[in-house]
């Protein structure tokens, strides 16, 4: 069909229009809501973008839902992307575990596809460096997909959420996240306050507190502890937390969070969802139109 001149022009006007037109919008939408509709990885070369809790991820690397040494629950989230240093953490330290304990480990969520704030569960994992890892075994039983959907790992705190539960505590959990910590990669590992002060009291007690530091209390994180990588290698916009000051962490800043009503409440839930597209580093609007 051969159109005249004056309409192509007209075309040509407002393909141009509509081409600056979504960096505009883009940029003023909710960037969780953004990032949460985008189900594939970029094309990029990997690299972790911004802080923890404001940036993206580019050429996100994918975690198989199953694998000899762990299992990937809840994976219609599509929360299983991380830098290939975190893929890679995940898959040594749960072999790991299991040539030293004989069980697999049970995996939360990670980022999205391309990192960002996520609509609801988490203020950080936006740059593919946060991992989930719950306290309880990987079951023996192959997980189906209904299974990996719809398990519930139990807490490791009493009903009243006030103490330990010592009807699930074994020393596996201790020696779980001490051997967490002590990888080079990682930066902080989050746990429940009672989690922390139990581990403090047992280390103690042993005159093993070399590993503590890195353990952080915080609230929730019964069923799951969350383990943070420091900022790779080539990925020269990441940001890294400051350095931990305090020797074993075991002190006041504990003791401020046992002291509170709901040490198994975590305001993390809290998404702040106004947070805009604009609010993220500039390579953020690149990773999304990549």
């Amino acid at each position: 069909m051969n159109y005249p001149l004056k309409s192509l022009k007209i075309i040509f006007i407002f393909l141009l229009i509509v081409a600056q037109f979504p960096a505009s919008v883009v940029a003023s939408e909710y960037a969780s809501e953004i990032f949460y509709k985008i189900r594939t990885e970029s094309n990029s070369s990997s690299e972790s973008i911004g802080s923890y809790s404001k940036g993206c991820l580019s050429g996100g690397m994918y975690l198989p839902s199953h694998a000899e040494y762990y299992d990937v629950l809840k994976p219609s989230r599509n929360r299983f992307w991380g830098h290939p240093d975190l893929i890679e953490f995940i898959e040594l330290t749960s072999e790991q575990i299991f040539n030293e304990f004989g069980n697999g480990l049970l995996i939360g969520d990670l980022s999205m596809p391309r990192g960002g704030p996520m609509p609801y569960g988490h203020k950080s994992h936006q740059n593919g460096l946060d991992v989930d890892i719950y306290y309880e075994k990987k079951p023996e039983f192959q997980m189906d997909r209904f299974k990996l959907e719809t398990y519930n790992p139990k807490s490791l705190l009493s009903p009243n959420q006030r103490e330990i539960n010592y009807k699930l505590w074994t020393d596996y959990q201790y020696d779980l996240l001490k051997i967490t910590s002590k990888n080079d990669r990682v930066a902080r590992v989050f746990v429940n306050p009672l989690i922390k002060n139990e581990i403090c009291k047992i280390a103690i007690k042993k005159g093993d507190t070399d590993w503590l530091k890195k353990i952080r209390p915080w609230g929730g994180h019964y069923k799951h502890f969350h383990v943070r990588l420091t900022c790779p290698e080539g990925s020269k916009d990441c940001i890294n937390q400051a350095p931990i000051k305090q020797s074993d962490g075991c002190g006041i800043e504990l003791q401020s969070w046992l002291q509170k009503d709901k040490v198994f409440e975590s305001n993390s839930t809290k998404i702040k969802e106004w947070m805009l597209l604009s609010e993220l580093p500039n390579s953020c609007k690149n990773i999304i139109r990549d």
